[in-house]
């Protein structure tokens, strides 16, 4: 049976990149005592407990010899799949990538969190008892696999195409921006990497973002409604980050950011100012660590941001809207990763 296809695909591609840490993991104590599972606080599993995508603690069996996890690892391990998606090292990695991602954005008390968690024990007992088995194994991790991807779905919606942003520019993607370039052209070039990170906000909201390939300083970044429904559009240029010390962005660094709806405006902003700031630290921040300060102050930091309602007749200037404060909770730059 083949798992890797679509989303399935699309996680484990992005799995390679945190690669070396799905092996240091470790599974301290039961996840079931843990008080964080019994809040259902994700987030905080995704730091804790399920730290490194363990779905299963296959590091835990390099540290503990006794651990009863050791059957299940012998049968990772010692995989000969007749077929590479049949691959149970692959899936394993897909798996802990795919659990890991989901805990992170899935929010604290949320229905999406308690869907994750609700068949996480059933799983591991399951695991477990298909002892060194392969077969069973690539069964059981399967099944979770598939599980997993319909709770992603059913709480984050559809996945972003290029055909939504068409549907949301319209004649406006016809709009020149600079140097002759239209809009539509602008924004795809800001999206031109495969796959896109996404993060979804509690609340509805899908961030989704790229950049240009050999030229991170331009992207272009949507937000979405669960139903695939573009609600901005933002051009973002010179703001990713250039370097660990950075403190302030570079003169040419700006934002901006197209809406068919001025309501939408202030509701953007915070999550826009969150995302911005993982940016500049160079995403796959750890806010808790050495780079707690820099989150504080990127998190707080003035965004040079122009904001455009569309549609737009004229010189783009003339469909400037004015910026209100920032307002509301911002998001940790932590939750956003690529």
């Amino acid at each position: 049976m083949s798992f890797f296809s679509g989303r399935f695909l699309h996680r484990w591609v992005r799995s390679w990149a945190v690669l070396p840490a799905l092996w240091a993991a470790t599974l301290a104590v039961p996840a079931w005592a843990d008080d964080a599972f019994a809040r259902a606080d994700c987030p905080e599993l995704a730091k804790t407990i399920y730290d490194a995508h363990s779905a299963a603690p296959r590091g835990s069996c390099r540290r503990d010899p006794n651990s009863p996890w050791q059957p299940v690892c012998k049968a990772i391990d010692n995989d000969k799949p007749k077929k590479w998606t049949d691959n149970l090292r692959i899936l394993d990695t897909t798996l802990r990538v795919s659990f890991w991602e989901d805990l992170r954005q899935a929010g604290e008390g949320t229905p999406y969190c308690k869907a994750l968690l609700r068949d996480q024990q059933a799983y591991e007992k399951k695991l477990l008892a298909c002892g060194d088995h392969g077969p069973c194994v690539l069964q059981v991790m399967g099944d979770r696999l598939r599980q997993i991807a319909s709770i992603e779905k059913q709480y984050t919606g559809r996945p972003f195409g290029p055909q939504d942003l068409r549907a949301f520019l319209g004649a406006d993607g016809k709009l020149r921006v600079s140097g002759g370039e239209s809009l539509e052209q602008r924004a795809l070039r800001g999206l031109a990497i495969h796959p896109l990170p996404r993060t979804f906000l509690p609340g509805g909201l899908n961030i989704i973002w790229g950049f240009e390939p050999h030229n991170a300083q331009t992207q272009t970044l949507v937000f979405s409604a669960m139903d695939g429904r573009v609600i901005a559009l933002a051009l973002v240029d010179d703001i990713y980050n250039r370097g660990a010390e950075q403190r302030r962005l570079p003169q040419e660094g700006r934002i901006r950011l197209f809406l068919r709806d001025p309501k939408a405006l202030p509701t953007l902003l915070a999550p826009l100012q969150g995302w911005a700031a993982a940016d500049a630290l160079g995403m796959n921040v750890d806010c808790s660590g050495a780079q707690a300060e820099a989150c504080r102050l990127w998190t707080r930091y003035p965004l040079p941001v122009t904001a455009y309602r569309l549609p737009c007749r004229g010189a783009l200037e003339r469909c400037s809207l004015a910026l209100p404060p920032v307002t509301g909770a911002i998001p940790s730059p932590e939750l956003f990763r690529q």
